[in-house]
């Protein structure tokens, strides 16, 4: 093999490996892209459900009109009250919220209502029960908490609502009923999922001040209401554009899909014979290593009948039959390769792969065929 030759053939092999290289990074980082897209749309649309506990508290406290028998300004909780002498009652509800996790967003609200209450004694069943505003709905998100503390002071007119409980016992003629106005901060807690904004009660903790009606004296009692669903909360984030990865996973799926196609018939269209040669003898050597002896010289062939044989296979079969080794010989130009098996006999089984005409196959120095 010339100089020229050789360079050619040089040239067009690192031409060929490096443009298949170049080929298989792209493949490589566009599949990349396209995995890394659909795991974050599937992240997005997998539904994460976080564990919480939350608590609720009210504590209050009964001020009184100017009497003869209580200097304080205001009693405090668990007593009992005499009616007459209350003047307003002030409620200082409380609410934590603690996560199992961190770094969380979720979206919450929270009101305070008021539901007077009159109900038929012995069966519970309402007669009356209008709903009274205290504190309007207060919306807010918030991100990268694992716990929220809301609080809020009330002050609640008792004798306003206990007025209007006995105007309609009284305008009505009713009896054997009870009265009770139940002063309630309800809190929800909601995902920043879209698809729960409209969510309903179901996560909705509620903390309740009930407050006897029209009793000469009473105690107040409270209670706090978490409905079994509230146990845990959705906190997934960012689906609203979680579409958007969808479309790039198969966008880049399919140019992956083209790339695959694209280097495929590149590497196809580019093997010549030589290539191919190559190829063969890498492929022989390494599944048939220990049958094979390497020679550091061409078999010298004086002496014996040279008996040509077409394919590896039937060498292999001969080397199976007489028992002898294959003997390997590449020339340095790594154009021709020779395996053989002599016989004591002087018969000489060859199996040769090489490759010439190396114009035919890369062209003239002036022709540049990558």
């Amino acid at each position: 093999m010339s100089e020229d030759e050789r360079k050619r053939r040089q040239e067009y092999k690192r031409n060929r490996k490096k443009r298949i290289f170049i080929q298989t990074v792209v493949l490589i980082v566009v599949l990349a892209v396209a995995l890394a897209s659909f795991l974050i749309y599937d992240r997005m649309n997998s539904t994460y459900y976080i564990e919480y506990t939350e608590n609720g508290t009210v504590d209050y406290k009964v001020y009184l009109n100017e009497n003869d028998f209580f200097d304080e300004e205001y009693i405090g909780a668990g007593q009992s009250y005499v009616a007459s002498l209350i003047k307003e009652i002030k409620a200082d509800f409380a609410y934590k919220l603690q996560m199992n996790g961190e770094n969380i967003g979720f979206d919450y609200s929270y009101w305070i209502n008021a539901q007077l209450i009159v109900a038929n004694k012995d069966t519970g069943d309402h007669i009356f029960d209008p709903v009274y505003e205290l504190l309007p709905e207060t919306k807010a998100s918030v991100s990268g908490r694992d716990s929220l503390n809301l609080g809020s002071n009330i002050g609640i007119d008792y004798n306003h609502y206990n007025k209007i409980a006995s105007d309609f016992i009284k305008v009505y003629d009713l009896k054997s009923t009870s009265s009770t106005l139940v002063v309630t901060m309800n809190i929800k807690v909601l995902s920043t999922c879209s698809e729960f904004e409209n969510a309903s009660n179901e996560n909705t903790y509620f903390t309740s001040l009930h407050i006897p009606l029209t009793e000469p004296n009473f105690s107040v009692y409270t209670t706090s209401t978490s409905p079994s669903s509230a146990s845990k909360v959705l906190a997934c984030t960012g689906r609203v554009n979680q579409n958007v990865f969808l479309v790039l996973s198969l966008v880049f799926a399919s140019l992956a899909v083209a790339q695959i196609i694209i280097l495929i018939v590149f590497v196809f269209v580019t093997k010549n014979e030589d290539v191919n040669y190559t190829n063969k003898i890498r492929k022989i050597v390494s599944s048939y290593r220990s049958f094979i002896q390497q020679m550091e010289g061409q078999f010298d062939v004086s002496g014996y009948q040279v008996v040509p044989i077409k394919t590896f296979k039937e060498m292999l079969n001969i080397r199976d039959t007489l028992q002898s080794p294959i003997l390997m010989f590449e020339n340095v130009d790594q154009t021709v390769t020779e395996f053989v098996i002599p016989t004591n006999s002087q018969i000489l089984y060859m199996f040769e792969i090489k490759v010439d005409n190396y114009d035919d196959i890369y062209g003239t120095p002036e022709e540049n065929l990558l």
